[in-house]
């Protein structure tokens, strides 16, 4: 059974590198040109399950092989397999800077929220206590049994008496 699986994989990646796989799905992509090798491809197009390869080691180590090969020979600008992988490391690291920057940005957003939360927050606490304050002090204990059932998450917490 597992030579039988190997071969199937084999076959697959074969097709994949012509360009002609039969899987539909496939097919479709590679008309696009957006037919990307790799593990999940090469299963797909042998009709085996996802995870078949983990155990054909040889096969998976051929797929990357092959697979980098593939992607040198459609790269104008890569002559070697090393350029496709420093142009996709160089292309990760700005990635990463850009997510750091928007990381920074929202965290700077998410700080202004908080403080002019904290300030509407203070602002509602004073504007009840002085609300509670006009009432008289027989209907003020009834009026924050209002507010407080108004809302059960009411987090709110002031010195109303």
């Amino acid at each position: 059974m597992t030579q039988a699986t190997k071969n199937k994989l084999k076959n697959a990646l074969e097709r994949l590198l012509e360009g002609k796989p039969e899987n539909r799905e496939l097919r479709k992509k590679a008309r696009e040109g957006k037919l990307k090798i790799n593990n999940i491809s090469v299963e797909k197009e042998a009709g085996l399950s996802v995870g078949a390869l983990r155990r054909h080691e040889d096969v998976q180590d051929m797929v990357k092989n092959k697979s980098l090969e593939f992607r040198v020979a459609q790269d104008d600008l890569s002559h070697s397999p090393i350029d496709v992988l420093q142009a996709e490391v160089k292309q990760l690291k700005l990635d990463k800077t850009q997510a750091n920057k928007k990381k920074k940005e929202y965290l700077d957003i998410a700080r202004s929220h908080e403080q002019a939360l904290a300030k509407q927050a203070a602002s509602h606490i004073k504007m009840v206590k002085e609300l509670m304050e006009m009432l008289h002090e027989s209907e003020r204990e009834k009026a924050m049994d209002k507010v407080i059932k108004a809302r059960p998450d009411n987090l709110i917490k002031g010195d109303f008496r």
